[in-house]
C-alpha cells in the first residue's frame, strides 16, 4: 500500500497524502524497509518511488 501511495501521490489531495504519510512514519520501525525497496524496484519510475520513500517516509 505504501508503494501505491507513493506512485499515486499526484492523483490525491495533498493533505490526505501527508496525513497517510504521517501514519506510516509512526510505524516505520515495524516495516521491512529493505523489502519495500526491493519491491519498489520492479515498478516503472522506481527511482522516483525510492526517492520519495527515502525523503518523505523515513
Amino acid at each position: 500500500m505504501l508503494i501505491e501511495l507513493l506512485r499515486g501521490k499526484n492523483s490525491m489531495p495533498y493533505d490526505l497524502y501527508k496525513e497517510i504519510l504521517l501514519n506510516y512514519r509512526e510505524i516505520i520501525n515495524d516495516l521491512d524497509i529493505r523489502r519495500i525497496q526491493e519491491y519498489a524496484s520492479v515498478f516503472p519510475k522506481s527511482k522516483m518511488i525510492s526517492k520519495a520513500l527515502d525523503e518523505e517516509v523515513m
